[in-house]
């Protein structure tokens, strides 16, 4: 367990360098340092550790402390608590699904206007490409659903989360397929509009 993901876990962010004002003195200025295994104030001289920082953060007992950290980090008696990850609130999920959703909706965007150009018929009589067609019908309508996670509120996000779920497992499915997440090639037609 580091003591720096704890700290974060608990609302404390420290500043580019580690550092943070004292919660064991009044400090104008960051003056602990927070290291992986340990923490130090050059401004008072405290140090210690994990279940340390912890009984000071929530006023509680060195036995108490360790009973919440276990708690809020999922140890049990034989586990390798070293390696243990934090617990996710309800919050650091719904922020999370509001990225990937956000991400999502942002490269089906980019795809969309780069199918346009890139399969723009180049005079009248030409066949239609699939993906252009695709653009053409779908792009308007993604564009505004991205908008809403640019320019909206939080409910307006969590209800088109809600209410077009389907659509974009549809499109993280497509696009994972066809590796385009990660750089993969996009010329492949699909007939199927999201």
């Amino acid at each position: 367990m580091n003591l720096i993901e704890v700290v974060n876990y608990y609302g404390v962010q420290p500043n580019r360098s580690g550092f943070i004002n004292c919660i064991f003195h009044s400090d104008k200025t960051p003056n602990m340092k927070l290291y992986d295994d340990h923490f130090h104030c050059f401004g008072c001289g405290k140090h210690g550790d994990i279940i340390t920082l912890t009984e000071q953060l929530f006023s509680l007992s060195p036995y108490q402390a360790t009973q919440k950290l276990s708690q809020d980090f999922n140890i049990a008696p034989g586990n390798d608590y070293k390696n243990m990850k934090p617990l996710k609130t309800k919050r650091q999920s719904y922020i999370e699904q509001e990225n990937r959703t956000y991400k999502i909706l942002n490269f089906y965007c980019s795809f969309l206007e780069k199918c346009h150009e890139d399969y723009i018929p180049n005079n009248p009589d030409d066949e239609f490409n699939p993906l252009f067609i695709e653009s053409l019908m779908n792009y308007e309508q993604y564009n505004y659903y991205r908008d809403i996670f640019i320019t909206g509120t939080e409910d307006e996000r969590q209800e088109f989360m809600i209410d077009c779920a389907e659509k974009l497992e549809i499109l993280e499915k497509r696009f994972t397929q066809k590796n385009t997440f990660t750089g993969g090639k996009t010329d492949e037609a699909t007939t199927e509009s999201a």
